[in-house]
């Protein structure tokens, strides 16, 4: 009975010892992996992060972005995404035949309205706006990079959206393109024909609604007056200057008093123009002189946004018609 007691007790021993190396081993093992594994993670999450990412210096201050953004969602500045080789995931922007991009917007989605939950459905991962609004509305979803508009030219917004993407070689190529054909421009433009000759550019939107709407960024106008460095008449410029806003509406009574010796006259589709049928329309110099330039509905699209291609585009439609217009 003894030897069987010290037999039982030898055997609880042994399954005691066989439990505690077992725990033992298994605490260990959980240990010795925990710290081997949290560190490597970490050392592999940074340097993942120095080398898939790039600080950018916006006016929102410093934006980590990726490297080589794959998702890029955009609204006003589509001609630079796409100039830029981009294929982005969506964007907000409308699309026309003479667009010299137009082409791009081929099989890409359309955001309807800028709003979080729109631009959530396409799980960006760079986000790129005009508005600083956009800034801490949208950065929750994926880094945003805001560029105002009045901010930087055309030709400088290229050049930083292609440094903060990886696509700077494209917007070499893009501005070289555009420069090159824009001192061609001047050289044509050069000539005593021109020399001292002010430029407007107008739509007639009807006598009730905003009568003759006049343009100085858009339409045209970037180029036409920051590129060019053809000059507003002094009446526009002063109303330009004094309400602060690039575009406006001029009543009939008045909009002839706005008109420069030359003008881009932009139509409405299916629509004649109700201004062009008064007597006072008949009195302006630069429709005595022949010197309207009508911009056909068509041609709508290439005038719309104010990015290099876009202007590259409206260099040769415009120098053209210019010339052609002055023989």
């Amino acid at each position: 009975m003894h030897r069987m007691m010290n037999k039982k007790f030898h055997m609880i021993l042994c399954a005691l010892f066989v439990m505690i190396f077992v725990i033992s081993g298994c605490g260990n093992a959980g240990s010795s992996s925990d710290s081997s594994a949290k560190p490597a993670s970490s050392t592999k999450e940074e340097a993942s992060s120095d080398s898939d990412t790039r600080t950018v210096s916006t006016v929102k201050g410093d934006v980590k972005v990726p490297a080589n953004p794959q998702r890029v969602v955009v609204n006003w500045y589509v001609g630079d995404v796409f100039t830029l080789g981009i294929k982005p995931a969506a964007v907000m922007g409308w699309k026309q035949e003479t667009m010299p991009f137009y082409d791009k917007f081929n099989d890409m989605p359309n955001i309807e309205k800028w709003e979080t939950e729109e631009i959530m459905k396409y799980d960006p991962d760079l986000i790129i706006t005009y508005d600083t609004k956009d800034y801490d509305k949208l950065s929750k979803i994926a880094p945003v990079l805001v560029v105002p508009e009045d901010k930087m030219t055309s030709l400088e917004r290229i050049k930083f959206l292609g440094q903060a993407t990886g696509h700077e070689d494209e917007a070499d190529k893009a501005i070289a393109l555009f420069e090159s054909k824009l001192s061609q421009a001047k050289e044509k433009l050069n000539s005593d024909i021109f020399k001292d000759k002010t430029f407007s550019i107008f739509e007639d939107w009807g006598s009730d609604s905003y009568g003759v709407y006049y343009e100085t960024g858009s339409r045209g106008g970037t180029l036409l007056y920051n590129y060019l460095g053809l000059h507003k008449p002094e009446k526009l410029n002063t109303l330009v200057k004094e309400s602060g806003e690039g575009r406006g509406s001029l009543s009939y009574e008045v909009a002839a008093e706005y008109f420069g010796d030359y003008v881009l006259w932009f139509k409405k589709e299916g629509k004649e123009s109700e201004y062009a049928k008064t007597k006072i329309w008949s009195s302006i110099p630069a429709v005595k002189n022949g010197h309207i330039i009508e911009i056909p509905t068509e041609y709508a699209g290439l005038f719309y946004y104010s990015d290099v291609a876009s202007m590259t585009g409206q260099l040769d439609y415009m120098i053209n018609k210019l010339l052609n217009q002055a023989k």
